[in-house]
């Protein structure tokens, strides 16, 4: 009796800790675009450099890249559209964006909220 309501008990723990880690750290993906989000309060997004349209919906927000350089690019993130360099950050929309890395085949961005 006391092994079954404990083996219970066990089974009961470690399924809700395997819902908290979802819930930690999550992904989805738009098109064109995959994000790993931590929690609500920060993204970093993947966007396919050859894909058109490249969107994604994170933290709230719709970010699409419009264009890019081997040294900038050009982001819409709601309404409001900026260009920023590679390593450069600025915050739009109420969240902090930063140009992690730029390359032949994708865009990384990190998105987080101010």
């Amino acid at each position: 009796m006391i092994g079954h309501r404990l083996a219970r008990t066990f089974s009961a723990l470690m399924l809700a800790l395997g819902l908290a880690g979802s819930v930690v750290l999550a992904g989805c993906s738009g098109e064109g675009a995959t994000a790993t989000c931590d929690g609500t309060t920060s993204c970093t997004v993947t966007f396919e450099r050859k894909a058109d349209p490249t969107t994604i919906n994170i933290l709230g927000l719709t970010i699409s890249l419009q264009s890019a350089t081997e040294n900038s690019i050009t982001l819409k993130v709601g309404d409001q559209e900026i260009t920023l360099d590679k390593g450069a950050s600025t915050s739009i929309a109420g969240l902090t964006v930063s140009v992690d890395e730029i390359t032949d085949t994708q865009v990384i961005v990190k998105a987080t909220r101010n």
